[in-house]
């Protein structure tokens, strides 16, 4: 459904004003843009707690030729020794969206994609992780104990490789002595 001021947007009656002086109200800027042709709504954002406007305004012309020869002739012009910026006004639709509006669809549409690519690296981490969990197991029961790895050839010709562990010889004492 569309609103009022995105109807003015796509018919390019809405301008912005923007690098407004502090002192500046809705009179001064209907003086300052009438000559340019008939306004139709002029909108001046306040902040919620000092209630003082925000800097810029929004300016609706009746006529998109009147909006055309305002913004031809008061950008970069000086108001109360502030220098303005006026321009088109923008789809409100589009302000209320921020950077990352659509970035959770992105992900999820990108992690679909490579959904294959990311399985086996997260496979391989976890394997290398094993591996390591593994190998420090290894190296803790190497601490207490010696391993030998003895392979030798039976007569049918396969080969056998049995694991002997020995528990290390534990130091004695002095008080054993």
């Amino acid at each position: 459904m569309a609103t009022s001021n995105d109807l003015a947007v796509n018919k390019k009656t809405l301008l912005y004003v923007g690098g407004l002086e502090e002192n500046v109200d809705e009179k001064t800027i209907q003086g300052a843009f009438i000559p340019f042709g008939e306004l139709v709504h002029i909108e001046m954002p306040r902040d919620q707690l000092t209630h003082h406007h925000r800097g810029f305004c929004f300016v609706e012309f009746e006529e998109p030729e009147d909006a055309a020869h305002a913004i031809e002739n008061m950008n970069d012009s000086e108001l109360f020794g502030r220098v303005l910026k006026v321009n088109h006004a923008r789809s409100s639709s589009v302000a209320r969206e921020g950077v990352w509006a659509h970035a959770g669809s992105w992900y999820e549409k990108s992690l679909k994609e490579n959904a294959g690519e990311v399985d086996s690296m997260i496979r391989n981490e976890k394997n290398k992780t094993d591996q390591k969990k593994e190998d420090d197991s290894k190296v803790d029961s190497k601490k207490r104990s010696r391993q030998k790895e003895v392979a030798y050839v039976r007569k049918t010709g396969e080969l056998e490789t049995y694991v002997i562990t020995e528990e290390a010889p534990s130091k004695k004492s002095k008080t054993e002595s």
